[in-house]
This record gives C-alpha cells, sequence and structure tokens, in this order.
C-alpha cells in the first residue's frame, strides 16, 4: 500500500453490479477494488455551471417565480382578472433567470 493513499471510499453495488465489475476486473487481471479506482481516476468529471451559493440563490429565485406563477393561475382560474402588468413581470423576471443559467 501506497503511504500517501489514505483516504478510502466505501460504496454499495448490486450483486449484478458486483458481478460485472469483477468480470472487467479479472478480464485484464485487476483486483476488482483496483479497477474500479482505475476507472474512477480516468473518468472525466464534467464541472458544474454554478458553485453552491449560486446555485442556492437560483433555486430560491425558480422557488419564488413558481409561486408567482401559481397565485396569478389560481386567480385566473377562479375568474378574477389578472393584471397585464403583473404577468410581464414574472415573464421579465423569467427572462432574466433565464440569461444568469446560459
Amino acid at each position: 500500500m501506497n503511504l500517501n493513499q489514505t483516504r478510502q471510499i466505501h460504496y454499495r453495488l448490486s450483486e449484478l453490479e458486483y458481478q460485472k465489475l469483477a468480470t472487467s476486473a479479472s478480464q485484464i487481471g485487476l483486483s476488482t477494488s483496483a479497477y474500479a479506482k482505475k476507472l474512477a481516476l480516468r473518468s472525466k468529471l464534467i464541472e458544474p455551471k454554478f458553485n453552491h451559493a449560486d446555485a442556492v440563490q437560483l433555486n430560491l429565485a425558480l422557488a419564488r417565480l413558481g409561486n408567482n406563477l401559481n397565485q396569478l393561475t389560481k386567480q385566473a382560474n377562479q375568474g378574477y382578472y389578472v393584471e397585464p402588468e403583473a404577468v410581464s413581470a414574472l415573464r421579465s423576471e423569467v427572462n432574466t433567470l433565464w440569461q444568469q443559467l446560459r
């Protein structure tokens, strides 16, 4: 064991998943754990588009927009008049948020 390798990762597999991993590992002459490590280290990770704080803020903004849309929809479905300015403002907020997501 390499002395620099002090961290461990534990994960669970179904029997079928384990058998597939073990079969692939044995075909190239590696232990199951060495093969899993090799697969993990050579995989290409996708960098997140947003950091955690930005993702939380976007999620809150989406939730607020959804709530506003639901309120306007309920109002319209109950036969009440919906101000065009309210719909326009909501559309503007959606467009602004959409631009942030791009």
